[in-house]
């Protein structure tokens, strides 16, 4: 049973996206340029994030779990909301409509889903192997981190098949996270008002770092809960931003049949 809802969690981050991406590129006639965009767009911010934060985590031990939760939500935030701002002011200078935004957003975070996916599956088909093994004759373990692989595996093979879905639904919820970012992101620069980016970081920060902070203080179901409503306000955020970018379009077209 957990081996069972481990693949339909790791297949559904997979597959999930790209169904999203066939069918929003279908929907809104647009080129699947901006789902390319921003997928590669995530996985640049991550080049210098992911060695920071390795980096960090070992010289931040000793310090509380709060002062963690706050910095590498930030970090989160500071990169890969500038990671989107480079794009859309320096690639896809032209894509400044609400449905390019939300293209590039499912991109974004589709991109890490897929990823994530893959990197659970590789984890299911190695803790397989592992299940029935003296992890002592395994060469690729050194002696000094013997008793914590022994934990990992026990750990695995332990946990309730819920939680294994859990990671799945996580990374729906986030993906509303993204769409939200990249439209906040977007709008600021076509209206030239830095406060969008600011509330864009702001609001990634937050996100990441009360999931960091109530995932490790009180509980994974606590903590998925507070992503649901996340997910909720990010889909709120999604369709307010709509008529704004109509209304910004209109303006635009305006101006230039004046001219």
């Amino acid at each position: 049973m957990l081996i069972a809802a481990y693949v339909v969690s790791f297949s559904g981050m997979i597959v999930l996206p790209i169904i999203l991406w066939f069918v929003f590129t279908r929907k809104f006639a647009l080129s699947w340029k901006l789902v390319l965009a921003g997928g590669l767009t995530f996985i640049a911010s991550q080049v210098l994030h992911i060695p920071l934060v390795v980096g960090l985590a070992n010289f931040m031990k000793g310090m509380p779990l709060w002062v963690n939760a706050i910095i590498f939500g930030l970090l989160a935030g500071l990169f890969e909301e500038t990671a989107r701002y480079i794009l859309f002011k320096f690639v896809l200078k032209k894509s400044r409509s609400w449905k390019e935004s939300v293209l590039v957003g499912l991109g974004h975070g589709g991109t890490e889903a897929l990823l994530v996916g893959i990197s659970v599956a590789f984890t299911v088909v190695n803790m397989i192997a592992l299940r029935n093994t003296d992890l002592s004759t395994v060469p690729s373990i050194p002696a000094d981190q013997l008793e914590l692989a022994k934990q990992q595996v026990e750990a695995f093979w332990s946990a309730q098949p819920f939680t294994a879905l859990l990671g799945f639904i996580e990374r729906i919820f986030a993906m509303c996270l993204h769409v939200s970012l990249s439209l906040m992101v977007l709008y600021g620069l076509a209206k030239k008002q830095a406060i969008w980016f600011w509330l864009a970081l702001l609001w990634h920060a937050f996100v990441d770092a009360v999931a960091v902070y109530v995932g490790q203080s009180v509980g994974i179901l606590q903590t998925e809960g507070l992503v649901a409503v996340f997910a909720m306000i990010s889909l709120w955020i999604v369709f307010r931003m709509k008529p704004k970018f109509e209304q910004m379009v209109e303006v635009s077209a305006q101006g230039m049949a004046e001219e």
